[in-house]
């Protein structure tokens, strides 16, 4: 009687740009070079997907055809991968090691999966892989209460594609790299950090904000938005760029180049009470109850993932900064929560995702 494979016989590893000199014979020596090829299986969450879609075809007739005929022309495949973050920033474990490689965009890879043994078991000539092209796409801040905290590496597909290729003969090196410590998941909730930084507050240019926001800048002319938000209506942060289907005449598959970046922002605030004149509540409220007055508020969202709400902002630590304009103001008074109010913000065209703060 046959047996039904079970799910933890699947591994996906993370291979370097020049790991292959064929992507449609990988060689055993290739696809286990510690130093080019990276086991990150434990930390994929298992909603990944790595596959090939449906091609894109041609349905022509010819005179003697009586029923539809498609002929498959460009071979299409997707990819994208949610993994875990880690709690501790600095620990040698899977976690961090996804974490690193997927961290800015327009970093070309190989996305390898083996189906039909453990992830770490050992590669064997004869064993069949797939291979599919990528580039790093700006990673997404995937938080939520009481969820983990994760990093979504969004991916534009290069058109290199090789399913179900069989591994060839070579020296077994000691790859794929796995580190020792798969890592520690850490939760969102105490973990995100929001400041909203005015544009005339910042003592340089907006692209030098954007590339190291200037921590002197966020502590003097900044306002600590965290503990005025809710949870409730939380979204701030880079969605997918634009893909760009553009295809060359030597290409076979699909193609995508990067566009313009897309953001999001919309945030839901604690009102304080009236008698109130300063703290969290009273100053997202004053700073924001202008924008639909005709003097909108224009400025950055500048967050912090990952790290305890208590421990100061400093210099190396990684930040994401968005432009925005402060485009609406909605009271939120209904049911027997506490008394709300939601802001819109339109994105200005600045993103800055996992770059170094600077003093």
């Amino acid at each position: 009687m046959a047996t039904k494979m079970l799910r933890p016989n699947v591994g996906i590893y993370v291979a370097a740009s020049d790991a292959f000199a064929d992507i449609t014979a990988p060689t055993l020596t290739e696809i286990t070079d510690a130093t080019k090829v990276f086991n990150i299986s434990p930390a994929v969450t298992d909603d990944y997907t790595l596959n090939m879609t449906e091609s894109d075809s041609d349905n022509s007739l010819a005179i003697v055809d009586n029923a539809d005929v498609q002929t498959p022309t460009y071979s299409n495949y997707e990819a994208s991968l949610d993994c875990f973050r880690d709690e501790s920033l600095v620990a040698d474990s899977v976690y961090n090691k996804a974490f690193t490689l997927f961290s800015a965009p327009d970093v070309k890879y190989y996305l390898v999966k083996r189906v039909g043994k453990a992830h770490d078991a050992s590669f064997a000539e004869g064993d069949e892989v797939s291979i599919y092209g990528v580039k790093t796409d700006f990673p997404i801040d995937l938080v939520g209460d009481g969820e983990m905290v994760r990093v979504g590496a969004r991916f534009l597909v290069t058109g290199e594609v090789a399913v179900n290729v069989a591994v060839a003969a070579g020296t077994a090196g000691a790859g794929p790299e796995l580190k020792s410590t798969v890592g520690t998941k850490s939760t969102s909730n105490g973990k995100i950090d929001v400041w909203w930084i005015p544009s005339s507050a910042l003592s340089g240019t907006e692209d030098a904000f954007v590339a190291a926001p200037d921590v002197s800048d966020i502590a003097a002319g900044g306002i600590k938005l965290t503990e005025a938000i809710a949870w409730d209506g939380y979204d701030l942060g880079a969605t997918d760029s634009n893909a760009i289907d553009d295809r060359g005449i030597v290409d076979t598959g699909q193609v995508q180049t990067r566009g313009f970046a897309q953001f999001n922002g919309s945030l839901t605030f604690f009102r304080g009470i009236t008698s109130e004149t300063s703290g969290a509540y009273y100053d997202a409220y004053e700073a924001f109850k202008a924008a639909t007055d005709g003097s909108r508020p224009v400025g950055f969202l500048v967050t912090r993932i990952n790290v305890p709400t208590a421990t100061s902002l400093a210099a190396g630590q990684k930040v994401n900064a968005f432009k925005f304009i402060a485009d609406a103001f909605m009271d939120d008074t209904e049911g027997e929560d506490s008394v709300k109010f939601m802001v819109n913000f339109a994105p200005q065209g600045k993103i800055g995702v996992n770059v170094a703060a600077t003093a």
